[in-house]
C-alpha cells in the first residue's frame, strides 16, 4: 500500500506542478497579447494620425482564466482566427 500512495502523491504533485506551468504560460500570453494591442494601436496613431478602435483597452486579469478562449475553441475556430491574424500582420 505505501508504494501505491508514494505514485499517487508524485502523480498528484506532477499534475500540480504541470498545471502551475500552464497557468504561468497563460498570463505570458495575456501579457504578450495586450503588448501587441498597445503597439498596433502606437503604429496605426503613427501612419494614419487616428486612434485604432480596438474596444476596452484595459490590461487583462492575468490571474484569472477568464478569456482564454484558445482552449475552449474547436479547431476550425483555431484556424480561422490564425488566418484573421496573418490578414491583420500583412496590413
Amino acid at each position: 500500500m505505501g508504494e501505491a500512495e508514494a505514485q499517487i502523491a508524485f502523480l498528484q504533485g506532477e499534475r500540480k506542478g504541470q498545471e502551475n506551468l500552464k497557468k504561468d504560460l497563460v498570463r505570458r500570453i495575456k501579457m504578450l497579447e495586450y503588448a501587441l494591442k498597445q503597439e498596433r494601436a502606437k503604429y496605426h496613431k503613427l501612419k494614419y494620425g487616428t486612434e485604432l478602435n480596438q474596444g476596452d483597452m484595459k490590461p487583462p486579469n492575468y490571474d484569472s482564466d477568464e478569456g482564454n478562449e484558445t482552449e475552449i475553441q474547436p479547431q476550425q475556430n483555431s484556424q480561422l482566427i490564425w488566418k484573421q491574424g496573418r490578414q491583420l500582420l500583412r496590413q
